[in-house]
């Protein structure tokens, strides 16, 4: 060192300059380096989540579309269940209804099993289908389409369940890729047909072609075999499945992804892209029904781009501080000092939860001034954001407070003292509600028609959550205000049905159990209109399901055409009436409740009260659904004869 340099290095002022230089450049480079890291951690799963909300939100979004075909089937299906169309001509008038009704179908067919449908003839089966001409109708029925041996006819006639088809290209509609919803119609056991309802995979598949997933990125869809419906070569489309990608790139790891999503799975993973090109980011997640799944993916360049501008970010900040610290740290060190330390209190007390903080008494002008401007800016788009969240919560605490009362509110309308008449020892009477939602459509009633009959009332509106809630209420009161008009509940019915119908604008509907016990003789006469048999379990603890009655559900048509049934009820003889809640509850291996485990259960049951009674089938029916969320509001009425 010569003597002039270490003349000047000896000099206090150098030496505090370049010990600040050195010292404040290891540390901005290790503070930097940490930023960095953790902020590019943040950013890598802020985009990972995302692109599976993305993923997650486009799933729901195509169930939805795929809810919509599946829907008026299942009301066909439930409907002709109870009741019979005079002809084909009917048949084929209330499926036109329906594509009316349903934008999303294409077509809608019902496939009567052989001799179902008329005892002298075989095979019924009219469709009725969307063309550039408007709605037609069409006879399935033909020598060369023999529709009994059809997947959409045969598997949901075997399992006696609904059915999504594998998507086919529809040879009468030229080069239409088409998937059929088929779910089957029981009537007492049997199979009575298929209802099928016909999807035009054409807009679905713009639906998913349309997602923007950043400049490159794109979505797909595969069925429940691996085949695209979707994907980014127009040629795959039916003709490649994930399975055969991975087999002609020898990429096991794409043929394990492929099993993922075909069994229903969801996630996110790093990968390289389906043609086997560059690396890609795929989330993943399963639709409902068919058991399809969409993949969205977003190149790997796109999801590290706010990183990769990050790390550019910071690395033209640290530079830019250097050379500003190199050119005026002499002057300024002691200046730069205080600001940052006035900078580093507020954050602290923000860190702390000091919302009020602000940086003050740091001239604007240079970085530390912008860094003190944009901490301030960042606190007040916190209050801010705090402000919004907090009314946010409010609102959502506020709503669901309304659906709580509305909830206590409709539980306060029905019968729920125990006994419901002290001054009638005749009987044990009880019910309960359990709504799937806050609020239901299922209802329950009891009262007297007059001094010795006594009404019993269980029903099910369609749909679910408030608009079945005022549904229920109006259909409850209208029975109730009509039984003090006609002590016969076929009369009774009739006239709710004639108030029903005019106004239904919504086409919504209930299936009622009407029974009048008379206290005098024991003899219940009831009517079903549209809703399950009760069971009645005799003192002796045989059990059987009262017969099924015909009837149509009120709101729907003008005509109910009821029927009457009758059962003498001795001392001891209960009955167990219910919404399709109790039987048709599944669990985690989608098996149903059934009627007959009901049977079975109240068969074994001990004669105790009516809601101790319902307290135990409850929890049994609980024991048997676990924790899977149930679709349907399940009531229970009983009502045991004592004297």
């Amino acid at each position: 060192m010569t003597p002039l340099i270490r003349k000047h290095w000896m000099r206090l002022r150098t030496r505090f300059t370049a010990v600040v230089l050195v010292g404040v450049g290891l540390v901005s480079l290790v503070m930097a380096g940490l930023t960095y890291l953790r902020s590019s951690e943040a950013l890598l799963e802020a985009r990972q989540e995302q692109l599976m909300a993305l993923a997650e939100s486009m799933s729901n979004r195509v169930s939805r579309q795929l809810n919509e075909v599946s829907s008026p089937a299942r009301v066909m299906a439930t409907t002709l269940e109870v009741l019979h169309p005079a002809s084909e001509e009917e048949a084929a008038k209330l499926l036109r209804r329906q594509i009316i009704d349903s934008r999303q179908v294409f077509g809608m067919a019902l496939a009567y099993a052989p001799f179902a449908f008329r005892p002298d003839k075989e095979h019924v089966a009219p469709y009725v289908h969307r063309s550039a001409d408007g709605i037609r109708s069409l006879d399935l029925v033909n020598p060369a389409y023999a529709y009994t041996r059809q997947d959409w006819y045969l598997i949901p006639s075997l399992l006696m369940k609904p059915f999504w088809a594998e998507p086919y290209f529809d040879e009468g509609g030229g080069d239409v890729l088409m998937t059929t919803y088929s779910t089957p119609m029981v009537r007492d056991g049997k199979l009575l047909g298929i209802a099928t309802a016909d999807l035009d995979l054409k807009e679905l598949g713009e639906l998913v072609h349309g997602l923007l997933v950043g400049q490159d990125g794109y979505a797909f869809l595969l069925t429940h075999q691996g085949s695209f419906l979707a994907a980014p070569q127009p040629e795959w489309v039916m003709r490649e499945t994930i399975f055969s990608l991975a087999e002609a790139q020898e990429r096991p790891a794409l043929r394990d992804l492929g099993r993922r999503m075909v069994r229903g799975g969801s996630g996110i993973q790093r990968m390289k892209d389906l043609d086997g090109e560059g690396m890609v980011w795929l989330a993943f997640a399963p639709i409902k029904g068919p058991r399809w799944s969409l993949g969205v993916v977003a190149t790997e360049d796109e999801v590290l781009a706010p990183i990769y501008a990050l790390a550019h970010q910071q690395t033209m900040w640290g530079v830019g501080g250097m050379v500003v610290l190199i050119l005026v740290v002499y002057g300024l060190v002691v200046g730069l000092t205080r600001p940052l330390e006035r900078v580093l209190k507020a954050s602290r007390r923000l860190a702390q939860g000091d919302l009020s903080t602000q940086v003050t008494d740091v001239p604007p002008g240079d970085e530390i001034g912008d860094l003190a401007a944009t901490f301030n800016n960042m606190v007040r788009e916190l209050n801010r954001y705090v402000v919004e969240l907090t009314a946010t919560t409010k609102e959502k605490a506020r709503i669901q407070s309304e659906l709580d009362l509305a909830r206590q509110i409709q539980q306060s309308v029905l019968p729920r003292i125990y006994p419901p008449f002290p001054d009638r020892m005749e009987f044990d009477l009880f019910a309960r509600t359990l709504p799937a939602r806050e609020v239901g459509g299922d209802f329950y009633d009891f009262f007297f028609v007059d001094k010795d009959h006594l009404g019993l009332v269980v029903a099910d509106v369609s749909g679910k959550g408030v608009p079945a809630a005022l549904f229920m209420t109006v259909s409850r009161t209208l029975i109730k205000n009509s039984s003090t008009h006609h002590a016969d509940p076929v009369r009774s019915l009739a006239e709710v049905n004639a108030e029903i119908v005019p106004d239904n604008e919504m086409c919504m509907f209930v299936t009622v159990f009407y029974g009048v016990y008379e206290l005098s003789t024991g003899i219940l006469r009831f009517v079903s209109a549209g809703h399950p048999a009760p069971l009645l379990r005799r003192a002796d603890g045989s059990t059987s399901q009262l017969p099924k009655l015909g009837g149509m559900a009120l709101g729907i048509m003008d005509e109910l055409n009821l029927e009457v049934g009758e059962v003498q009820l001795e001392i001891g003889d209960s009955l167990l009436a219910f919404t399709d809640g109790l039987d048709e509850a599944v669990n985690a291996q989608d098996e149903m409740f059934g009627i007959e485990r009901a049977a079975q259960w109240l068969s074994h049951a001990q004669p105790v009260s009516a809601p101790v009674l319902l307290d135990g089938l409850i929890d049994y029916w609980k024991q048997f659904t676990g924790d899977l969320e149930q679709f349907d509001d399940l009531t229970l009425l009983t009502f045991r004869r004592r004297q």
